[in-house]
């Protein structure tokens, strides 16, 4: 039976769209409830969201209301439940309801109450850096008074915008990690001036005091539609989970044979598994190296490879990359002390045969012959040329090996030829900061360029670029994927809570909104178990999740 199935019941008034979450034990996971969304004036609504959330679970179901309001939802695990509607730029009031097995609940709602607004944008990263200035830049956040914020305002923003550490909610513990952190880290800015020991100790201080976990954030409803959906965006579900640990960041995300979710928890230097089965969070601790650890070591983006493996590179004072079997649950590592310079970066890519995994890494390209277990670094020519970092960024190899990467800084494509080690550099009028990409079933490659908010096509043999406009806009487009089996691209549009679909064919648009309000959704990747479910994790949020399409 396959997971979130619909199924049609013929009803004496409507036809009604009964959703189903994946039942992993069946004894305990039967609970469903149903119920209508009206407006405050009593009208049924179609078109409305409904989120379904279990505190005690950390989920929240999101669906959507088919004809006449009515929404429906079996297969849940058993517990205390808040239901809540939102549509039409109005809410409900949260009702309680508990599920347990073979006893359905019905839960109807009002939407009497106005729904936040939360403006698109990540104001995270407010401006863009050519040499030591910016092009543009957002007036800088009242910072609250106290020890502290002038250490911040005067040696953080060396390296760092002041919105980036304020929209940040950490513990004590975290906000000091991060400092020493940054601090390993401060060589690697040109002229910056390190903090002093009592300086980092009053600056966590005061970061963990205003900007700690109980900070207020967004309202999570505040970048749902606020229209009635219709046709293809309203036929979708989606799942979201908050890991245990607010703290964890993760980064990336990737999905095994089985269908499991992997994600790199960037600040706990371990690697997470969820199973959407039993809605279960487990994590597993790489095997120590030979150098202890600092405060730089964490685990690099995570991504599939041949057979049951995943591999991840780790950051840190030991210079390896990591190779994990999902189903033995063991390490392979391949050290790297050999190679001199960076051997990490922001993405990682196993090539379809299986042969090579490829890394971006600043200034260059490095790659891992599986078999010979040896490491190849090309150097990219806009360093070469200019001493300057091109920022390489996303990176994806095509079905014929080649190798593609963006270059965030210097906003280019670039494609590694392996066979001849030759990079070639397509430049990129009009557009600007190239995040991460995906090669089509032909062998284009597709990319998301965050600041102009565009989709693009990059065709492989002639290097011509076609740019298409997601329909929201400020949408921060950041990573693409193609799914080959229905011919569509997905992107997720990290600024705006959304994961968007293009049919190359037709050039339409479908988006479908994450359940909470800056998830900060970056790497999304395709359940190779399930087509027609798309997964992402959030760094800032430490949430991951999927939606899941009914209509493909």
């Amino acid at each position: 039976m396959l997971s979130h199935r619909s199924r049609i019941l013929a009803g004496t008034a409507a036809v009604v769209l009964l959703f189903s979450v994946p039942a992993a034990r069946a004894a305990d996971f039967a609970g469903s409830v149903q119920g209508v969304v009206k407006s405050a004036s009593g009208q049924a609504l179609s078109g409305a969201y409904v989120k379904l959330t279990n505190l005690e679970r950390r989920l929240t179901f999101m669906l959507v209301t088919q004809e006449q309001g009515r929404y429906s939802m079996n297969n849940l695990p058993p517990g205390d439940y808040a239901v809540q509607g939102i549509g039409n730029g109005f809410q409900s009031q949260r009702v309680p309801v508990t599920l347990t097995a073979g006893k359905p609940a019905t839960a109807d709602v009002s939407l009497t109450d106005p729904q936040a607004e939360v403006p698109n944008g990540w104001v995270r990263s407010p401006g863009r850096v050519a040499g030591n200035e910016l092009d543009y830049q957002l007036q800088p956040p009242n910072m609250p008074e106290g020890a502290g914020k002038e250490i911040v305002e005067q040696k953080c923003t060396q390296c760092h915008f002041l919105w980036r550490m304020t929209q940040q909610r950490w513990s004590h513990d975290n906000w000091e990690k991060k400092i020493a952190w940054m601090r390993e880290r401060i060589h690697e800015k040109r002229g910056a001036i390190d903090l002093t020991d009592e300086e980092a100790k009053i600056v966590t201080d005061y970061l963990a005091a205003n900007y700690s976990l109980d900070a207020p954030r967004a309202d999570p409803n505040g970048r749902l539609s606020r229209t009635l959906l219709q046709g293809a965006a309203a036929r979708y579900i989606a799942v979201d989970y908050a890991v245990p640990n607010p703290d964890s960041a993760l980064h990336d995300i990737t999905v095994d044979p089985q269908g499991i979710a992997w994600v790199n928890e960037l600040n706990q230097y371990k690697l997470g598994r969820f199973d959407p089965k039993t809605y279960e969070f487990t994590e597993v601790s790489p095997p120590p190296g030979p150098k202890p650890l600092t405060a730089l070591n964490h685990m690099g983006p995570p991504v599939r490879g041949a057979g049951d493996s995943i591999w991840m590179t780790e950051v840190g004072a030991n210079r390896r990359w990591l190779q994990f079997d999902t189903k033995y649950q063991q390490f392979t590592a391949y050290p790297a002390d050999f190679i001199k310079g960076q051997i990490t970066g922001n993405s990682m890519k196993a090539d379809p045969n299986g042969k090579m995994v490829w890394s971006t890494a600043g200034t260059r390209i490095v790659g891992l012959n599986v078999e010979t277990k040896q490491f190849v670094a090309y150097d990219i020519p806009h360093f070469v040329q200019t001493k300057q970092n091109p920022g390489a960024y996303g990176i994806d190899v095509a079905g014929d090996g080649r190798v593609w990467f963006a270059e965030r800084e210097a906003n280019k494509i670039a494609r590694l030829d392996p066979e001849t080690g030759k990079i070639d550099e397509f430049p990129t009028p009009g557009l600007d900061i190239p995040r991460r990409m995906g090669s089509d079933w032909e062998g284009n490659i597709w990319v998301g360029f965050h600041e102009t908010g565009k989709l693009v096509k990059l065709d492989q043999n002639t290097g011509k670029m076609t740019s298409y406009s997601p329909p929201t806009p400020n949408n921060g487009a950041y990573h693409v994927v193609a799914d080959a089996k229905h011919k569509v691209i997905w992107l997720t549009e990290q600024t705006a809570d959304k994961i968007a679909r293009f049919d190359p064919k037709t050039e339409t648009w479908t988006e479908y909104a994450l359940p909470i309000a800056e998830s900060d959704a970056r790497r999304i990747e395709i359940d190779p178990s399930n087509p027609n479910r798309i997964w992402w994790s959030g760094d800032t949020s430490s949430h991951l999740g999927y939606i899941e399409v009914l209509d493909q």
